[in-house]
């Protein structure tokens, strides 16, 4: 019953935000802005009816395979037992994943459609390939999680995920806001080195001087770029995203099932100007 809610809070909660931003007048009716709910529709419904079933089953049969005897191994362990290493252990193999992703070429190819993106604002949490979502260690997680009889770890890890993502993709500038309240500047200065904000993933999307594409990895622990040497705090507004090459919009969602012929892309890096 929780997962089924989960299919519903997701959604909801990304067009809450969606709508939040749209009264604040930060959506228009744009082809541009068509596009992006294009996108997000389309990797909302191979996520849900094609990347999380056959994940699942193939996690299944390797568990069955390697080890029969692990269904439902864990479910006997309290949440408080298993959810803190299990969550740490689900955000540093993103860190990893997204991390490598901007330094292989191959897989930055899956990877671009996520950061071409010209605005950012909370579509940008669903502007990603269809075949990234094989990528993603969230998604085999989870599917670990349901076989190991531990569902409602993975339902918690992934409304922290995802609620972390919304509110780091969204064009409100929050961090900002709160980082000019008295005595505030001390309290986010600290908190910044530890979850990840606004300020360095909008960092991360960014193109230009101020761009810091090759590092502000993490989705919720930001200690990890802290610790491993790829953080950038710049507290300030990013004046502009996306990349500097343009892709078709069926090479976006679905490479490499659909490519065109070009230069080669060259893998996502901090670009001066």
């Amino acid at each position: 019953m929780a997962m089924h809610a989960l299919g519903i809070i997701l959604p909801v909660m990304f067009l809450t935000m969606f709508a939040i931003e749209a009264f604040g007048g930060h959506h228009t009716l744009s082809k541009k802005t068509f596009k992006e709910l294009g996108f997000a529709a389309v990797t909302i419904l191979t996520s849900g009816t094609i990347a999380a079933p056959l994940i699942g089953v193939l996690i299944g049969f390797a568990f069955n395979a390697i080890s029969p005897a692990t269904r439902g191994a864990l479910s006997g362990y309290g949440f408080w037992t298993i959810f803190p290493l299990w969550f740490f252990a689900d955000e540093f193999a993103h860190y990893w994943v997204h991390r490598l992703a901007h330094e292989w070429p191959w897989l930055w190819k899956f990877h671009r459609t996520h950061h071409s993106a010209e605005e950012m604002n909370v579509t940008v949490v669903y502007r990603i390939n269809v075949f990234w979502n094989f990528m993603l260690p969230q998604t085999w997680f989870a599917a670990a999680a349901i076989h190991l009889g531990i569902p409602m770890v993975f339902v918690a890890s992934t409304l922290i995920t995802f609620g972390i993502n919304v509110f780091t993709h969204t064009s409100y500038r929050w961090d900002l806001a709160l980082r000019r309240l008295p005595g505030m500047e001390p309290v986010m200065n600290v908190l910044e080195k530890i979850i990840t904000l606004p300020d360095t993933h909008h960092a991360h999307h960014g193109l230009g001087r101020e761009a810091f594409m090759k590092g502000n990895y993490a989705v919720t622990f930001f200690f990890f770029d802290v610790l491993l040497g790829t953080a950038r705090f710049p507290h300030r507004r990013q004046s502009r995203f996306g990349l500097p090459q343009r892709f078709d919009w069926r090479e976006e969602l679905f490479w490499p099932v659909y490519k065109r012929r070009r230069a080669k892309d060259p893998v996502a890096a901090p670009i001066a100007e």
